[in-house]
């Protein structure tokens, strides 16, 4: 069984959107000079996407709700349907942690949030006593979003290759 066509396209859709967040978030930190100028567009972009991620994953969360998702193949040891279900509670929790940690940052240092030029609304007053705190946060689910992307898709890979047909769960996603 598949999963629905609507969990489907937000699967894919939020992949690309997440991985190229957290590829440019790499980049805004670690190579983006404090002088370009164009810093202000890639931020406010960052922060758009970021928006959007925030979001659909509200969207997919009742999506998943409103359709029922496939089973885990019988086939697949008992351990490995936990570390799945572990692993996806986590992928949710990150996906909704890290926006919402860069919305209150970029508060927290007293900036609104601009959704592709529309100003959004604070959701906490300027608090540079807790910005740290926050962006450190943002950091540390940023990173922690790339190890549980890289676990899920060595899954698929490791039951795409190395178990049996049946245990292909790739399948149900494409």
């Amino acid at each position: 069984m598949k999963y629905p066509l609507t969990s489907r396209i937000l699967h894919w859709l939020m992949a690309a959107i997440i991985l190229f967040l957290l590829g440019l978030g790499i980049y805004m930190v670690d190579f983006l000079s404090k002088e370009a100028p164009n810093r202000m567009e890639i931020y406010n972009l960052h922060k758009s996407l970021g928006v959007i991620i925030l979001v659909l994953i509200f969207i997919r969360i009742l999506n998943r709700l409103a359709f029922k998702t496939p089973t885990f193949p019988n086939s697949l040891p008992k351990i490995e349907k936990i570390a799945a279900n572990l692993a996806h509670f986590a992928l949710y929790f990150l996906m909704i942690a890290m926006p919402l940690s860069g919305y209150l940052m970029s508060n927290s240092f007293g900036y609104h949030v601009n959704f592709f030029g529309i100003e959004l609304p604070m959701l906490m007053e300027k608090n540079l006593e807790l910005a740290p705190i926050i962006s450190q946060s943002h950091t540390i689910f940023g990173y922690s979003l790339i190890a549980i992307i890289s676990l899920h898709i060595l899954g698929v890979i490791k039951h795409r290759f190395f178990d049996r047909p049946e245990n292909d769960v790739l399948k149900r996603m494409i």
